[in-house]
């Protein structure tokens, strides 16, 4: 289980009861792993694969908000709560999800305060991630859209040379634009001097600007 933030203070003692009381289940590329009317009774680590989480409207149309990945958890804002989720999950290809029931969550909290601790580092990660990603798509035009996620990578890695994580499709996706409309803005973005792209690593030329360019 690769989850360095909230995983990496339990005891041995801990890490051998959460290896006996989790469920590992596989899913296959394309399969649904929850929907809204499922009751999120468990977190979940994913330990090979990749999902997405996204939200269906009435008239069809999927809205991306994240893609996850090996290590990354999902659940831990409504477990305790008992709700339904608010996401569609879906197997982006063939998964392996360990899934740990709430009242497992509860021993380890009461048993480990570093734990209790993490989790809600955990937690407190993905409401700013939601944060950002809310006012992300509420801008209207693309280069503060891109000037944000780019200038989120850079915090995140720490690097003026960014790695994009995604393909420019997916990470479209998650802008909320065509794979089309992206392409062409980073290649104006590029002439303008924002940044310079190879591949799927992206130099951001100019700090300054791009903060300028996303607020």
């Amino acid at each position: 289980m690769r989850n360095e933030t909230l995983f990496s203070v339990l005891t041995q003692e801990d890490k051998e009861f959460l290896e006996k009381h989790m469920e590992r289940k596989t899913y296959k590329k394309g399969e649904i792993i929850f929907t809204p009317l499922d009751q999120c009774d468990y977190l979940s680590v994913i330990l090979q694969g990749e999902v997405k989480l996204c939200k269906y409207f009435a008239d069809g149309q999927e809205q991306i908000l994240s893609f996850l990945g090996e290590g990354d958890v999902y659940g831990e804002a409504i477990v305790f709560q008992g709700d339904c989720y608010v996401v569609t999950v879906i197997a982006e290809r063939d998964t392996t999800v360990e899934m740990i029931h709430r009242d497992v969550l509860l021993t380890l909290t009461q048993r480990n305060k570093n734990f209790t601790l993490a989790f809600f580092q955990e937690l407190t990660r993905k409401i700013k991630l939601l944060n950002n990603k809310v006012e992300m798509l509420s801008l209207k035009n693309m280069k503060q859209k891109i000037s944000r996620y780019l200038l989120s990578l850079f915090k995140k890695q720490k690097n003026p040379i960014v790695k994009l994580p995604h393909s420019k499709q997916k990470i479209a996706f998650l802008l909320g634009t065509s794979r089309e409309v992206l392409s062409r803005n980073f290649s104006e973005m590029e002439k303008e001097g924002y940044i310079r792209s190879k591949g799927r690593n992206v130099f951001l030329l100019n700090i300054e600007k791009l903060t300028d360019c996303a607020n």
